[in-house]
């Protein structure tokens, strides 16, 4: 098996979308008169996600408005764009990735768990019923510390983020994920690819009484490293 080659001139690309693959949310076409391959800078006007997208003409596009400005692609840009469809380029969406971390606060869930008495009703090929007693074990998690059924069982939940770079291996383009982190800064120079869904929960577990729980703030734990959210600036040194 060969080595996984690590893309690492990124094709110019600041997102990975081949038009024909996306066959929905399309408009009206520009009137562009470039006829060798080419990609597009598209604008999602709620995200501010910047995109290129290979030889597209579409005014709108999934939620993206056609720029006029593009560049041209190569050989390996046009391979490039038919197999990856669903990454956009970090560095140049630097503020979309900073607010995802803004958003993305720890918060306490509590364990809950509470039995109900219940009947189950059998009917037999003759059609006698009959009704016999049955118990039900409710359990789950909740945000609120003040549920009647929770046990004391308490996660400190935390997002960690990831991205991707690009290997060619056997012959053809793929993703690799970067390990999970706190700071997109920690990975954005070696995988500088994202999609929107970049976050992952993770969670530490405790156990207190009961009465305790309502007291309970994020504040006062210091188990997870928070990211730099005091600096906007992307050339930031977390590592």
């Amino acid at each position: 098996m060969n080595k996984p080659t690590v893309r690492k001139t990124y094709l110019k690309i600041l997102a990975l979308l081949s038009c024909p693959f996306i066959l929905s949310g399309c408009s009206n076409q520009s009137e562009c008169t470039e006829t060798s391959d080419h990609a597009h800078r598209y604008v999602n006007p709620k995200t501010g996600i910047e995109l290129h997208i290979g030889n597209c003409e579409y005014l709108t596009y999934s939620g993206y408005i056609w720029q006029e400005d593009f560049y041209t692609l190569n050989e390996d840009d046009v391979a490039f764009y038919k197999e990856k469809n669903d990454l956009f380029y970090g560095p140049k969406n630097w503020d979309y990735l900073y607010n995802v971390m803004a958003s993305k606060e720890d918060y306490l869930e509590f364990y809950y768990e509470y039995t109900t008495d219940d009947t189950i009703t059998m009917v037999d090929a003759d059609g006698n019923v009959s009704v016999f007693p049955s118990t039900t074990t409710h359990t789950g998690w909740t945000r609120d510390p003040k549920y009647s059924h929770n046990t004391g069982k308490v996660h400190l939940c935390h997002n960690k983020f990831f991205g991707y770079r690009i290997v060619y291996k056997d012959g053809k383009y793929d993703k690799e994920q970067s390990p999970y982190v706190d700071d997109f800064r920690e990975i954005i120079d070696d995988y500088p690819y994202f999609d929107t869904n970049c976050s992952k929960v993770v969670s530490k577990d405790y156990t207190y009484d009961v009465k305790e729980l309502p007291n309970l703030k994020v504040s006062d734990f210091n188990d997870f490293k928070k990211p730099d959210l005091n600096n906007r600036e992307l050339n930031n040194n977390t590592k």
